[in-house]
């Protein structure tokens, strides 16, 4: 079992749900179950947004504060999601995910809940595919590669 405070040193996913909740999930097992609820939550009017690193982040107005963060929209009832992953270290830095298979679906992912802004309806891809590049990232602490991506437009 997961120890509530977790060490320092340790995987640490913070996570500010769609439903305005924030959790905090320590270790990998807790990590894939938090994400689990992620994707079963529908995001018809706020994001959620993903933190990873070895401790929680924003415990303070003085941080920590993260260098890469992922913005997930999920529908479970329409069977889609969305990514935005932001990193300093990668180029670009701030990417959209990319369905290069699909017909844009005509459905709104909310990209910003508090701008009322949407993802590209090429940023759709399935959730199985989400799930997939969540976990890679859980596993590699960098922008999954299971999935396309493309820059991000200052929308």
């Amino acid at each position: 079992m997961d120890d509530q405070n977790g060490p320092p040193d340790r995987l640490t996913l913070t996570v500010s749900l769609t439903t305005g909740i924030a959790r905090v999930a320590y270790g990998i097992r807790a990590s894939v179950q938090l994400i689990e609820e992620v994707l079963r939550l529908d995001h018809d009017e706020w994001e959620s947004i993903l933190l990873l690193g070895d401790r929680q982040f924003y415990q303070s107005k003085n941080g920590p504060f993260p260098d890469q963060q992922l913005r997930v929209t999920v529908r479970p009832s329409l069977g889609y999601a969305a990514l935005n992953h932001s990193d300093t270290n990668c180029d670009p830095p701030i990417a959209n995910s990319y369905n290069p298979r699909l017909r844009a679906p005509d459905l709104a992912l909310i990209f910003n809940g508090s701008t009322r802004t949407v993802f590209p309806r090429t940023a759709a891809i399935p959730i199985v595919d989400a799930r997939q590049a969540l976990g890679e990232w859980l596993l590699t602490r960098s922008r999954p590669t299971c999935i396309e991506w493309q820059p991000f437009d200052n929308y």
